[in-house]
């Protein structure tokens, strides 16, 4: 992976924040400063359904809780489908751009879970959910596959069409598919929908024999989100309403008979811990020692313990 100081990553990544933060003024009522609740719903945990609750922190307007039972953290109350629905059809279309702007970092991660894919399943049809401008179905067309993907943003779905890939710019369940999929992938998207167990059972039924699911998702477990909390940007308040640790996601998948072929964490976050354990601003801050954090753990610690920012996961049929 591609080492660069945090605060040359972020400072690219801000125009990203200033547009979110911009964007969900008009979800907010201006006399309590609080989203309006006639767009949120109460719920229990989306792994065990059960209400093991433990309040962590409120982010943007969001409230994070952490379940005793299954460690995932999700937001309660969250927004209605519906209205996240609209949210994500009128939302700015940065990513493309922080991607298209930081495109050696986003190819070698990239080509890091198509290589994991390709190890559980023969090439074929890949679709990628979620799949922004394009830019992961770019890889896997020039690795041999035949490239669909769905995407909600209009204009980064015109712009993924554009480059030959077979684009659906609407919701996975209104999609009709005359294929069968080798695999399906959801690049930090699972930590954006409510119901993963249902989505996943979707899914599966879109695969063939020998086909998988590939997802990358930021980590419960990631020590950076634990280190940081509310000020790790894993937490928007809005849009991530599940953040799923290994033991969420391994019961989640068994519960849709899946199993876990392949998981390993990616992107340390070693330079913003540092420049956070400095006093310093997490992510613009001055650092320059992406190795280590206080000298007791490296990054290939880091990654052997599972604790990076994100996990990247292929799970398989259980046979």
């Amino acid at each position: 992976m591609i080492a660069r100081l945090p605060k040359d990553i972020h400072q690219e990544r801000l125009k990203m924040h200033l547009a979110n933060v911009s964007d969900r003024q008009k979800y907010i009522d201006p006399e309590s400063g609080a989203f309006f609740e006639s767009l949120l719903e109460e719920r229990v945990c989306p792994v065990c359904h059960e209400n093991h609750e433990q309040f962590l922190f409120l982010k943007d307007g969001g409230s994070y809780v952490k379940c005793r039972q299954c460690d995932i953290i999700y937001l309660n109350p969250v927004f209605k489908d519906n209205d996240l629905e609209n949210h994500y059809r009128n939302n700015h279309d940065c990513q493309s751009e922080i991607v298209s702007n930081d495109s050696d970092f986003y190819t070698a991660l990239y080509t890091k879970g198509l290589r994991a894919v390709e190890a559980a399943t023969p090439t074929g049809n890949i679709l990628d959910i979620g799949c922004s401008a394009g830019n992961f179905l770019d890889i896997a067309l020039s690795s041999g596959w035949k490239t669909f993907g769905v995407e909600l943003n209009e204009k980064e779905a015109a712009y993924a069409a554009k480059k030959g890939h077979t684009i659906y710019n609407q919701l996975l369940d209104s999609v009709t598919f005359t294929e069968k999929m080798d695999a399906v992938s959801l690049w930090d998207v699972f930590e954006h929908l409510k119901d993963g167990r249902s989505y996943l059972e979707q899914i599966k039924a879109l695969l063939s024999d020998t086909g998988v699911i590939f997802l990358q998702i930021p980590s419960a477990d990631s020590l950076a989100a634990k280190m940081l909390r509310e000020k790790c940007q894993m937490f928007d308040g809005i849009e991530h309403v599940n953040l799923y640790s290994y033991k969420a996601i391994e019961k989640l998948s068994h519960e849709c008979g899946l199993s876990i072929l392949h998981c390993e964490t990616v992107i340390s976050e070693i330079g913003v811990m540092n420049n956070y354990l400095h006093y310093d601003d997490p992510y613009l801050g001055g650092t320059t020692n992406l190795t280590s954090v206080a000298s007791l753990i490296d990054e290939k610690a880091l990654h052997a313990a599972r604790m990076g920012y994100k996990m990247q996961i292929v799970l398989g049929k259980c046979e």
